[in-house]
């Protein structure tokens, strides 16, 4: 893959965001011109809206991330999320959806080794989402998570989770918990039907704390994530500010700790990366 390939990959963001930012939008608009505070249209009104196909999780592309991983693979790569829902029954302000999201991590510019992706985690759920209530809100669901790699690297698990959060037109705020349903353990280091990572929790916890501050149409994020019994976890701040137009994002992420992708649950690791948002 070689520049011409990147070239498609954020021409494939751009058009896709835009369509899923059309479905989301309501009458307002993302951006109010009035006093340029960013509208999360997607939380407010897609449970109600006429559209039943939405975004996510965020839909970005870190077209060059570095990491001081000393996993024998090079330090700097491409990371993407495609994420997307869609609303399959609503009752008054009350919906149930089904979601996808995907997110990759490209060795794009490892020449030597053809450029290959290290790792993809693949993650589909299933969650009600509540009506809003003076900007309080909550999802109940369920989802799995997974890389489809052989024995040696194999990471997968299955969590309920609610999420209960806030959001006005100055912040978000919210605090997902969840409980991991067991899997059988392994027979032998090569059964591929047993749990691949049980001590998942060890690292990631039991839970993230989110918290978005919105500066006019700057969004400056973070989320957290610790194990008090075994003083592990994360952290991810983020900015995103628009470029030109209203579904396009400049985007720095920064990442310390644990679980970055899958295959690092238990690595311990700092990553920075810029690139584009195209749905936040």
């Amino acid at each position: 893959m070689n520049k011409i390939g990147m070239l498609f990959i954020i021409c494939f963001f751009c058009n896709v965001s835009s369509g899923i930012t059309a479905a989301a939008d309501s009458s307002q608009g993302i951006i109010d011109a009035g006093n340029l505070i960013t509208k999360h249209e997607d939380y407010n009104s897609s449970n109600t809206s006429e559209k039943t196909f939405t975004a996510h999780k965020p839909n970005y592309i870190l077209i060059y991330t570095y990491s001081d991983n000393d996993e024998g693979r090079q330090n700097y790569e491409t990371k993407f999320q495609i994420s997307a829902k869609v609303r399959v029954l609503s009752v008054y302000d009350w919906a149930w959806y089904f979601a996808y999201s995907q997110k990759s991590f490209w060795q794009i510019y490892d020449e030597e080794n053809s450029r290959p992706f290290r790792e993809i985690n693949f993650n589909p759920e299933t969650f009600i989402r509540s009506g809003m209530w003076s900007g309080f809100r909550f999802d109940l669901g369920y989802e799995h998570e997974s890389n489809g790699q052989s024995v040696e690297t194999s990471r997968s698990w299955d969590r309920a989770y609610l999420f209960p959060y806030f959001e006005n037109d100055y912040m978000a705020a919210g605090i997902k918990g969840w409980y991991r349903i067991k899997e059988k353990e392994k027979k032998t280091p090569e059964d591929v039907s047993g749990d691949q990572n049980p001590d998942i929790l060890k690292y990631y916890g039991y839970g993230e704390l989110y918290l978005t501050m919105k500066i006019r149409s700057f969004n400056l994020g973070s989320q957290f994530r610790y194990n008090y019994a075994y003083k592990k976890g994360s952290m991810k701040f983020d900015a995103t500010f628009p470029v030109i137009s209203k579904s396009m994002y400049w985007y720095i992420q920064y990442w310390q700790g644990y679980g970055e992708s899958l295959v690092d649950y238990n690595n311990n690791q700092k990553n920075i990366g810029f690139g584009f948002m195209f749905t936040r």
